[in-house]
């Protein structure tokens, strides 16, 4: 699973798992509303509800925030790594399933 997963879930609904084991955290969607579940498997679970809009908000931010962090590390590799910089920030625009297209800040 990667950030991508969470923009088919808002668009298509149903149930997401996330997270890792020894939990079961999931997310469902009900018409507007996203529900996290801490452990699916435990009726005593913490949830947290918010919006679907509120969730395109967040994953807005995390998309802008991944950009960001990239165009930083190309801005970073290119002083520090000037005959690698390129290759570094694309493996890491991989990695991150990003565009490799990051400008420096």
């Amino acid at each position: 699973m990667d950030w991508r997963d969470w923009h088919q879930f808002i668009d298509g609904g149903g149930l997401l798992g996330f997270g890792h084991d020894p939990v079961s955290p999931v997310a469902e969607r009900f018409g507007d509303i996203v529900r996290l579940t801490v452990n699916a498997e435990e009726a005593d679970s913490p949830v947290i509800e918010l919006s679907v809009t509120q969730l395109r908000h967040l994953l807005v931010g995390v998309e802008r925030n991944l950009a960001d962090f990239l165009a930083l590390t190309a801005d970073w590799a290119s002083r520090h790594l000037p005959d690698h910089g390129t290759l570094v920030t694309a493996a890491l625009a991989r990695a991150l399933d990003s565009p490799a297209s990051a400008e420096p800040l």
